[in-house]
């Protein structure tokens, strides 16, 4: 079976190991370490941006680089990276079998995620709405990579 996006398997181990490796350390510095703790502070070249939070003060600067700490940026893109090479990655065996799990396992994890975007709009006001969508953005690759492994493990047995 032709498959235009995919990546071969042996993408799949390095997949595994930037996803998992990259949310254990983000646990690990949430958990066990205070706020702003951890950092790694650099200058970054910023289409639109300011440093709110930091040295810089408020002002939005354009095109312009801004020192800020990029430990929240490096661990999302390791993760998001991990993610798609995960999703992306051929099975050892594809087969149409395989191609309507991922179709399934896509269409599940979509309607899931706008369920659950849906109710957070109903039930979440203020900062914590903000808060809450700035780690929704990894949901639906989350879900995705669970509901298609759970899939090819339930049928595997």
């Amino acid at each position: 079976m032709e498959t235009k996006f995919l990546l071969s398997n042996k993408f799949k181990p390095v997949g595994w190991l930037l996803f998992i490796g990259s949310a254990l350390v983000w646990a690990y510095s949430v958990l066990f370490y205070p706020a702003d703790t951890v950092q790694l502070r650099t200058k970054v070249f910023v289409i639109y941006g300011n440093d709110a939070f930091g040295k810089g003060g408020s002002e939005s600067k354009y095109f312009s680089f801004l020192e800020t700490d990029i430990f929240p940026t490096m661990i999302a893109l390791l993760f998001i990276l991990g993610g798609l090479l995960l999703a992306f990655s051929k099975e050892k065996t594809e087969d149409e079998f395989i191609a309507k799990l991922r179709l399934q396992s896509f269409q599940w994890a979509f309607l899931c995620n706008y369920v659950v975007l849906f109710l957070l709009f109903f039930f979440m006001y203020g900062f914590e709405f903000l808060f809450v969508l700035q780690y929704y953005m990894f949901v639906m690759l989350i879900l995705f990579i669970c509901r298609f492994h759970y899939l090819l493990y339930k049928n595997k047995n």
